[in-house]
């Protein structure tokens, strides 16, 4: 179904039936079932031999498309006719997740590198492409699995097509592969907004409803406030996206708050500040309205120096009126001058004027951590208003 076309009501406008379903009936149908995708489940020609758990076969140096079972699809507006790439049907903003759990029954040293990444091609104007996400991990453990996990809040346009893709290190050795189990493996995407402008289109701000009352009088800006707004904001909601962090921390100093280097926002009531004195600039950003905000973040770390396999944590750090910080937590290890990531979504609602922030802790004895060299998009964070 292709997102409806929004008019105002005018004044002494007949309410017809024709009207009505294109202005309230229609607009519902469509924002009740936006487009979305889910693949579960890669495609497995046969199973290794020697009781390997059935994959999808991974090769040292190899960057491999992940071909996902078309039997486990669920589709909704997307197509695929490779069941690699999958199509976009509708200019907007969505949100895609890629997990797969990589199985190897060897490790070098104390892991192997493992790199997911989303992929966009065909793009056109300001829709995303390229690589649009990546993480890298490092697997810990022989004859035993490695969940890899990235997400992203990206503006695409129709036509263009997302893929997941993995990469295993160039010294890795043994047998690889990515596990079949639609448990362990599935690549998905939904629409947030079907803005149709590009991702720099201004938001639309919540909209304010009151109720319905007897002998109120039905004036022109009442039916536009309670339907043609509504459905504009849906089109764009309020969101950031910050990339670009770089952090030294020496042994001993444990932890630093991340300065991102840029912010883009479609709605001013984000701001990119300094969270209080004694933080660098850039380490904090307000939010402008109180509800559920979709967040995504991911951030590579590793360290020259220390021991082996130190571990670290990105701590997310939510700050409103009370001195009490809520906080979303991930940890992962790392091996000498190798980088690792973390990937984290959630749903958190927030409070307008808190402040997100994002810290890095590193822990191992005289270990010196440092921001991985992985590509521009290794670093993100973003979030998109999801409602009151």
């Amino acid at each position: 179904m292709p997102k409806p076309t929004l008019t105002k009501w005018q004044s002494r406008e007949i309410p017809s039936p024709s009207l009505l379903n294109a202005r309230l009936t229609l607009p519902q149908k469509y924002y009740a079932k936006m487009p979305y995708f889910s693949a579960r489940g890669v495609s497995v020609g046969s199973s290794f031999p020697g009781g390997v758990p059935p994959n999808q076969a991974l090769m040292a140096g190899q960057r491999r498309d992940v071909t996902w079972d078309s039997s486990r699809h669920n589709l909704n507006g997307f197509t695929s006719g490779d069941n690699i790439r999958y199509r976009i049907p509708e200019d907007g903003v969505y949100h895609v997740t890629f997990n797969a759990s990589v199985w190897g029954n060897t490790v070098r040293n104390v892991g192997e590198n493992l790199n997911a990444y989303i992929t966009a091609e065909g793009s056109t104007g300001q829709g995303a492409t390229g690589v649009i996400a990546h993480t890298t991990y490092q697997h810990q453990q022989a004859n035993g699995y490695t969940t890899i996990r990235v997400s992203v809040t990206e503006y695409f346009t129709k036509g263009s097509s997302v893929r997941a893709q993995i990469y295993l290190d160039s010294g890795a050795t043994g047998t690889w592969g990515i596990a079949a189990n639609n448990y362990d493996a599935n690549f998905n995407a939904f629409m947030i907004s079907p803005s149709d402008n590009g991702w720099a289109q201004p938001a639309v701000k919540p909209p304010s409803l009151s109720a319905w009352k007897d002998d109120r009088v039905v004036s022109v800006s009442d039916m536009n406030e309670t339907s043609r707004d509504v459905f504009a904001h849906l089109e764009n909601r309020p969101r950031f996206t910050a990339r670009g962090t770089s952090f030294n921390v020496a042994s001993g100093q444990e932890k630093v708050a991340l300065s991102w280097s840029g912010m883009y926002a479609n709605d001013p009531g984000f701001v990119l500040q300094r969270l209080t004195d004694g933080y660098a600039d850039q380490t904090a950003i307000t939010v402008p309205y109180s509800g559920m905000y979709l967040i995504h973040f991911f951030c590579s770390a590793k360290h020259a120096d220390g021991t082996e396999a130190a571990s670290y944590g990105f701590q997310f750090k939510i700050y409103g009126n009370s001195d009490e910080a809520r906080i979303l937590s991930q940890n992962s290890t790392t091996r000498i001058n190798q980088d690792c990531s973390v990937a984290v979504d959630d749903l958190v609602y927030l409070t307008a004027g808190e402040v997100l922030n994002v810290r890095f802790y590193g822990w191992g004895a005289n270990t010196r951590w440092v921001s991985g060299d992985g590509d521009g998009r290794i670093s993100t964070l973003g979030a998109v208003y999801m409602g009151a």
